[in-house]
């Protein structure tokens, strides 16, 4: 945050306050900005260093202060609202079904997992049902043991992406149709 939009924030939010107060703290704001700049410091590091203008303002004004409701504007017609739409159901034409693929894989490995993981007690259900003992069968499925758990870890961090990709994919979705593109 530069100095003009430190101060703009600072001036609008001490609105109910008397002038001469007011005047007098935002001076005091302008001296703070003026003494970093002659010191080498930029405008965003000053702005840092005063910290939120919000709270600044919130502990200026005290008793008085007043929650002020911030309305968001969109930037986009009717008629752009529905191009937006247009564009973003055709790019849901590409996004869901790579994204179903995705989540198709990422539920392949997890079986792939269970199944490395409860692969002695296929082993078992064999031996009761054919009466046939093998010790290689029973130590290769204690070994897919082991690569179960690794695979069950590594699916763990798939799904997480993937929760992390949906929610990101439409909150993006949410943004544009509001009129916020970034």
């Amino acid at each position: 945050m530069n100095k003009k939009q430190f101060i703009s924030i600072l001036e609008t939010r001490l609105a109910p306050l008397h002038p001469d107060e007011r005047h007098e703290l935002l001076s005091d704001v302008e001296s703070h900005f003026q003494f970093g700049l002659q010191n080498g410091r930029s405008e965003e590091e000053i702005a840092r260093e005063l910290g939120d203008p919000f709270e600044m303002a919130r502990d200026a004004l005290g008793d008085r202060f007043t929650e002020m409701p911030i309305k968001i504007q969109s930037s986009h017609s009717a008629v752009g609202q529905l191009f937006i739409g247009i564009g973003l159901f055709f790019c849901a034409l590409v996004a869901v079904p790579f994204q179903i693929g995705l989540w198709a894989g990422g539920i392949g490995l997890a079986a792939g997992a269970a199944a490395a993981i409860f692969s002695p007690v296929l082993v078992l259900i064999e031996y009761l049902y054919n009466g046939t003992y093998f010790p290689a069968k029973l130590f290769l499925s204690i070994s897919f043991i082991g690569v179960g758990i690794l695979l069950a870890y590594l699916v763990r961090w798939i799904f997480l992406g993937l929760f992390a990709m949906l929610r990101g994919y439409l909150r993006w979705n949410a943004r544009m149709l509001k009129g916020r593109s970034v």
